[in-house]
């Protein structure tokens, strides 16, 4: 039985069925197929018990390729190949025979992992709420031996476990030439001119690096959220994405079509939804998360930065207008404050549920109209929400800011933001008022630091909470304490065996997953690319 659906799941929101075509058209302008190139598994692996590393396995050589290649396999023979590093792609091999005859078809399992417990779990008992058919297992039967097999469906991995479940007693199998043809946007000639970071610390020179593989191995024909789960662009992701692919590869073509992609499809109360789906036609999800909705300005106005496109920005100013709508509709009309509890809309920010959302949504939301603002000024429109900034910046301190000791068991500091009856100090709502500018730069670099040295403050449960963070971090002048937040959190991944950086990564549990069962994880995530971008842009240890 699958685990519960969380409370943010039970809400339904009527699904769009428009699609502009004209802006669909502009979108599909910007296709272009991916690159593809060959790679071949470096070894043949098992993996024994290690209660001290971080899956609790240890991964130990069994034979080289070539050795598989001259070893026949029959019924229950299981091996692991590892590739050496993280792939996106179609695997191929050639499977011949020895014996007899060929006289019952080879019937095979296949689990790719993208982490050791992918690959040596039973994957059947995995208990979570979303659909466990996202599980990276096949089963297949090769009816006449010798011959070529592809497998029609991409995965993601790093590990490829086979296990040949029957062939006959006349006969058993032989594997060559196994490869996958991997894919991305990004080709391998861009990938690997990319320069070197202007870093001497080797951790951050290994963060920088992974944080590239992840974003290359998101990007195919849309920014994946996660090449092995969901495989769908999410306005989120896409921000983070496009942001670091900016510091990187500089696809802006992509970036283009992606944004085009939710206009097509925005609702008629001008609401975009969280994410799109491109397969097997354009169409919405039926997703709605608030605070994603309001950030598709903030994506327009990047882009623009990094491309002078002004033509695509005035293309896709009635978007932005209508994207703000829906979360505009939650300022209390006295106070001009956010009030989530206005709708019971999706606010998301990070998967912890404890979070509350009420200040950190007030701080994006902010930070959101501000960028229209300037992104009006680069259009020579007039300024849309100048009063009701002024009227939420105001709200700002005289709601959210505490300013003095609460009773009642409630937490409330002198100077720091709070949410919620309980007063509730997180690292989201600080990281949002700072990106807001709510207060001056030097005010929000001490309380910024002061919450992410407080062990009762409420730290985000993803790289995409974390990313918020790191972000104000820097851009409120604390660069050190921003370098700290990568070596630690992105830089954990890394000591712990990561070639691609996590969806959820919880440094006191191996097994976190906001979906009641890691084993239906994405261990190449979207959110967890900002590294490269933070490090090379907003930190300056670029080129």
């Amino acid at each position: 039985m699958a685990s519960a659906l969380p409370v943010s799941q039970t809400v339904k929101r009527k699904l769009s069925l428009h699609v502009d075509k004209d802006l669909a058209a502009i979108a599909d302008l910007h296709y272009r197929p991916v690159y593809e190139w060959v790679e071949k598994p470096i070894n043949v692996v098992h993996f024994t018990p290690e209660p001290a590393s971080w899956f609790k396995l240890e991964q130990v050589h069994r034979m080289s390729i070539d050795q598989l290649q001259n070893t026949p396999l029959g019924k229950n023979d299981d091996l692991i190949l590892d590739f050496g590093s993280h792939r996106v792609g179609y695997l191929s091999f050639y499977l011949d025979a020895a014996g007899d005859n060929v006289d019952a078809p080879c019937r095979l399992r296949f689990v790719f992992g993208e982490v050791p417990t992918d690959v040596t779990e039973d994957l059947s008992s995995c208990n979570t709420w979303i659909s466990t058919s996202w599980l990276p297992d096949e089963v297949i039967n090769v009816d006449w031996l010798p011959c070529q097999v592809n497998m029609s469906r991409r995965y993601s991995f790093r590990y490829v476990r086979i296990q040949v479940l029957d062939t006959s007693q006349k006969y058993r199998c032989l594997f060559a030439n196994i490869q996958v043809r991997a894919t991305s946007a990004v080709s391998p000639a861009v990938f690997n001119a990319i320069p070197p970071l202007n870093a001497e610390d080797p951790l951050l020179l290994q963060v920088d690096k992974i944080s590239q593989v992840t974003l290359r191995d998101c990007m195919q024909t849309v920014f994946e959220d996660g090449p092995r789960r969901d495989r769908r662009l999410w306005l989120g992701d896409l921000r983070i994405q496009a942001l670091t692919n900016y510091s990187t590869f500089r696809d802006l073509k992509l970036v283009k079509r992606c944004l085009f992609m939710f206009a097509a499809v925005a609702a008629s109360d001008g609401s975009l939804p969280a994410c799109v789906f491109e397969h097997p036609t354009l169409r919405a999800a039926s997703d709605y998360i608030v605070d994603y909705d309001a950030l598709f300005g903030v994506v327009v106005y990047e882009y623009v930065m990094a491309s002078s496109d002004l033509d695509t920005a005035k293309a896709l100013w009635p978007t932005i207008l209508g994207s703000l709508r829906v979360p505009l509709s939650h300022l209390d009309p006295e106070t001009g404050s956010f009030v989530s509890s206005r709708t019971e809309l999706w606010k998301f920010l990070d998967w912890d549920e404890r979070l509350h959302p009420d200040a950190a949504m007030h701080g994006l939301l902010l930070f959101c109209l501000k960028r229209a603002e300037d992104l009006a000024a680069l259009l020579g429109y007039p300024p849309p929400y100048t009063d009701v900034i002024k009227r939420m910046t105001t709200a700002a301190t005289s709601v959210f800011l505490c300013r003095g000791v609460s009773g009642g068991g409630s937490r409330c500091e002198d100077g720091l933001f709070t949410s919620g009856p309980e007063k509730q100090i997180s690292w989201l709502s600080h990281a949002w008022m700072t990106l807001a500018e709510v207060l001056p730069s030097d005010q929000s670099k001490r309380i910024l630091v002061s919450v992410m040295h407080d062990p009762q403050a409420l730290r985000p449960l993803c790289p995409y909470g974390w990313a918020v963070f790191a972000e104000a971090l820097a851009k409120c002048g604390a660069k050190q304490e921003c370098v700290s937040i990568l070596k630690e959190y992105w830089g954990g991944m890394v000591e712990r065996g990561a070639d691609t950086f996590w969806e959820c990564f919880d440094p006191n549990d191996s097994r976190k997953s906001p979906y009641g069962d890691c084993r239906n994880n994405s261990y190449c995530h979207a959110w967890s690319c900002s590294p490269a971008w933070l490090l090379r842009d907003v930190l300056k240890l670029g080129y």
